[in-house]
């Protein structure tokens, strides 16, 4: 793999998500919440969600499982190109955009899937997009996300009390899950070069991107303004609860859900 791959000098951030893919054998007796510890094993998703136009965002399988048992399927799949060389698949994005990235066992057909945002740009960064510093009084507010069909997902909302340059501006930020803890560092705010648009608050959503065990509880932790932030949450039956000691710096608009 040649170092343009994965080098892009100047704004290159990997992104790092942890998932848990199930293993074992079908259970008849329940359909989303549970999942079997005994027999868990980890796909590592590495991914370069900024990239310069022609390269790939990467993809690699964790825990000695067997490349050659997966397919990986992009949702949309349109002009999407993939390409595996041993345990990483090199997907090849058309355009910037929001994509579903999904690995399957052909064996066992359990699988796997998160959300990406892509952005691509053109060589000659400086012209496509400007990084922004958080203001040194910024607030970064969070509100957690559920749907009455689906308690077992959990989304964050993630959004600046202050505002920056051009109205689609958008937070940039690098998330990891390491054993229960889901951990978020909170990067820059990004905006397109030469907008002219009003200003306005720098959003992002949050994808746990795996179910929400019930009764268990996950750690969560947070970088903003080179600050970090740590609390924890459970979900019980259809509710959240956080508990979150902070009220500046990062905070939660509600800390039931």
């Amino acid at each position: 793999m040649t170092q343009r791959k994965i080098v892009i000098g100047i704004i290159l951030l990997a992104f790092f998500q942890l998932v848990a893919c199930e293993r074992n054998d079908v259970d008849s007796t329940n359909s989303t919440d549970k999942i079997d510890t005994s027999q868990q094993e980890g796909i590592f998703v590495a991914g370069l969600t900024i990239v310069q136009e022609g390269e790939p965002v990467l993809f690699a399988l964790e825990n000695y499982l067997s490349p050659l048992d997966f397919q990986w399927k992009i949702s949309p799949k349109q002009n999407v190109r993939v390409e595996k060389t041993n345990t990483v698949a090199e997907v090849y994005f058309p355009q910037s955009g929001k994509y579903t990235v999904t690995a399957l066992d052909s064996i066992s057909q359990d699988s796997v899937s998160l959300i990406v945002d892509v952005v691509i740009y053109e060589p000659g960064y400086n012209n496509i997009q400007i990084l922004h510093h958080f203001d040194a009084d910024d607030i970064l507010s969070l509100t957690p996300i559920t749907f009455a069909d689906s308690t077992f997902h959990l989304e964050i909302l993630a959004e600046t009390k202050n505002s920056y340059k051009c109205n689609n501006n958008y937070l940039l930020f690098s998330s990891n899950k390491v054993h229960d803890t889901f951990v978020y560092n909170f990067l820059r705010v990004i905006s397109p070069a030469g907008c002219t648009t009003e200003n306005a608050k720098s959003k992002r959503y949050i994808y746990t991107n795996e179910p929400i065990v019930d009764g268990k509880i996950y750690n969560l932790e947070i970088t903003f303004n080179k600050k970090n932030y740590k609390g924890s949450f459970t979900r019980n039956g259809g509710k959240y609860q956080f508990t979150w000691p902070y009220d500046d710096g990062v905070i939660f608009t509600t800390k039931t859900l």
